[in-house]
């Protein structure tokens, strides 16, 4: 619920509470002033019987021709006059013995006023010595209906008031909570990194203290945003320099060395061989073998066969295990120089380069399937753009590797007509919940990468429903 409806709400039950007191107030005065008329009525009434029978000095005629025009008086005429002097019936006087209607008052109106009944009575003594009783009965429909008037117009005006100040409370709040919403949906840009909207001036003072802090916070983490990019940008760019040197170096130096161990190794290992050579040599000389050009020049290799006991030395062994200790270091020093810098990348561009990662990666993991579909018109314009490519596509295998799961891996490699490369690289491996806090710095680092091209990535996942990372950066 929000702070604008419950503050229309609070104010509108105020009002209504208002409303019902002032309505409470109005039907109570209503009905004491319906009784107080009512009862004033009714003791006039009397006091002009009382006058009728001193005038009529007993005699029973004339007091009922009294009555009779009595009860046609304006100012009596709702009160209902009966006589009734046994054995006779009652006796009605009154010009309409029925109620008057009561006009144009609600019935709850009616219902909460009308007061008890209220009945005068004078007892008379007729020429006859019989008893006469005189009843008067009070019919409050013109007082209420006099009092339904009254009440209407201040009841109209009560709720006129209230609907006038929920208005002013609406539109108030309305403009109040504008500046609110306008503050929000900043405060989501800046959720979503977004620092470069600014929130307009307010009327209020306070909202536009509050916009003006707002905009300052918002070029605050702007420029240290930017300053965040360029060191990251030169932060990756040194540790990309320092790949390049030292697989450089691994190749230089350490390929190099490898090749002459393994040269001197290949050396110690045929040396018996031509010692026993040399032996077989002075052996037929000794035998009276002729020590002559077309003698000797018969001897091969394969002419010459070591007798048994002429077994070779105990370093051969050695020398080819040196040998094949030197072929096993050559594949992992290849290893290491494709991960620390692809040299095809500098030599072949980023396609080809992309190509041989993902046939060794295949190689490595028969049990995924992968497509990829890579567009070669990306080389001309992908820049120095080409790392962060290719280690965003290299971190994505990895991830996918140890945590996916996953049977399936797309990655999607194109130009677009917006002027920007796009990058897709989806699984259908185990997902996770992207609102969780996560440990790793994979996804980290992707983030950082592409945020140092000014690029976009967009991650969508969830538990059982694979990663795909979509990610755009401009061209050049």
């Amino acid at each position: 619920m929000s702070l604008r409806f419950r503050l229309n709400l609070m104010i509108a039950l105020t009002l209504l509470i208002i409303v019902g007191v002032g309505t409470l107030f109005v039907v109570h005065n209503a009905r004491r002033s319906v009784l107080d008329e009512v009862r004033s009525s009714v003791n006039m009434a009397l006091q002009w019987v009382d006058a009728g029978v001193a005038r009529s000095e007993g005699r029973q005629h004339a007091l009922m021709a009294w009555l009779g025009e009595l009860a046609k008086m304006e100012k009596i005429r709702h009160l209902r006059i009966q006589m009734r002097q046994p054995p006779q019936s009652m006796i009605d006087l009154s010009q309409d013995a029925s109620k008057q209607a009561i006009g144009p008052a609600p019935a709850w109106f009616v219902w909460a006023v009308t007061p008890a009944l209220t009945v005068g009575e004078r007892q008379l003594t007729s020429n006859d010595g019989e008893p006469v009783h005189i009843f008067i009965e009070a019919n409050p429909a013109d007082e209420i209906a006099e009092a339904w008037i009254e009440a209407r117009s201040f009841l109209i005006f009560m709720l006129a008031l209230a609907a006038a100040v929920s208005a002013l409370v609406h539109i108030s709040l309305g403009r109040a909570f504008n500046s609110v919403g306008h503050i929000l949906r900043g405060m989501e840009d800046i959720e979503q990194g977004d620092y470069g909207k600014q929130l307009p001036h307010f009327d209020l003072q306070e909202f536009d203290r509050i916009s003006a802090a707002f905009n300052q916070m918002a070029q605050t983490l702007a420029k240290s945003r930017d300053e965040n990019r360029i060191l990251t940008r030169h932060s990756l760019r040194v540790q990309e320099e320092e790949r390049r040197f030292l697989a450089q170096e691994l190749h230089d130096e350490l390929g190099q060395t490898l090749s002459a161990i393994k040269a001197l190794a290949a050396s110690l290992r045929n040396a018996p061989l031509a010692a026993l050579k040399l032996q077989n040599v002075a052996r037929m000389k000794r035998s009276g073998m002729r020590d002559n050009g077309t003698a000797l020049t018969g001897i091969t290799p394969r002419s010459i066969r070591a007798t048994p006991t002429d077994t070779p030395p105990a370093n051969t062994q050695a020398a080819q295990t040196i040998m094949d200790q030197c072929d096993r270091l050559f594949g992992v020093v290849r290893g290491m120089m494709r991960r620390l810098h692809p040299l095809m990348l500098d030599e072949l561009g980023l396609i080809p380069s992309l190509q041989d990662m993902i046939e060794n990666w295949r190689t490595r993991h028969p049990g995924i399937s992968i497509h990829c579909s890579l567009d070669e018109d990306v080389e001309e314009f992908v820049g120095s753009a080409k790392i962060h490519l290719f280690r965003i596509v290299q971190e994505s295998l990895t991830n996918i590797t140890k945590h996916a799961g996953a049977g399936t891996v797309q990655i999607k490699l194109d130009l677009r007509e917006d002027d920007c490369i796009h990058l897709t690289v989806a699984d259908d491996g185990k997902g996770f919940d992207p609102a969780l806090p996560r440990t790793g710095f994979g996804l980290h680092g992707i983030y950082e990468r592409v945020a140092s091209m000014d690029g976009f990535l967009t991650l969508q996942t969830a538990p059982g429903r694979g990663v795909s990372l979509a990610i755009k950066i401009p061209c050049g």
